[in-house]
């Protein structure tokens, strides 16, 4: 009997070879296969550590706010409502960092809401601002005062992730104010 299985592997020795081949085909296709799915993992977790490094290092620029008075927060004064006034030492819009980290290319610009195009439209840019900084823009008091402002500041994190804080400012009084990431 063991002769009988040995005969029949020596008559048929080229379909051996055969089947060999083709399982070392089919563990090469699976190895593929199984590395893709270890790739799609790994990218997986570089994004999750490269969002956990961006959530301990995210800027956020914004205008400088102080409290209103409690009698004035609560009522409407000069057709605004809010409980935070805009911040302008020396009698000029202070722009901060907020956040946690380094904002760069920083650009701001200031649109009125509501007022035709013969009214100022202010704007500027900043290489960077790092966490607790405060900068003095060249715009005056002023100007905000009396009028509805659409602010936008538009910055990037060391990371390369886009950032625009808006906010509305009515007569000097905040009264909107969103922080987004901006899809790139």
């Amino acid at each position: 009997m063991f002769e009988t299985i040995i005969n029949w592997f020596r008559t048929y020795e080229f379909i051996a070879i055969w089947l060999e081949g083709i399982a070392l085909g089919a563990i090469f296709i699976w190895d593929r296969v199984d590395s893709g799915g270890q790739e799609t993992h790994a990218i997986a977790q570089l994004k999750a550590s490269q969002d956990q490094v961006e959530a301990a290092q995210k800027p956020c620029l914004a205008f400088s706010t102080a409290p209103r008075g409690a009698e004035e927060a609560i009522l409407e004064i000069g057709g605004a409502i809010g409980t935070m006034n805009l911040r302008c030492p020396d009698g000029q819009a202070q722009l901060e960092n907020i956040g946690n980290g380094p904002a760069i290319n920083a650009r701001y610009s200031l649109t009125p809401v509501g007022q035709n195009a013969s009214v100022a439209r202010p704007s500027g840019y900043l290489v960077w601002m790092l966490p607790g900084d405060k900068f003095l823009t060249p715009i005056a008091r002023g100007l905000l005062q009396g009028t509805e402002w659409e602010i936008v500041v538009a910055y990037e994190s060391l990371g390369g992730r886009k950032y625009r804080t808006k906010s509305t400012v009515n007569n000097l009084v905040l009264t909107d104010i969103k922080f987004e990431q901006v899809a790139e």
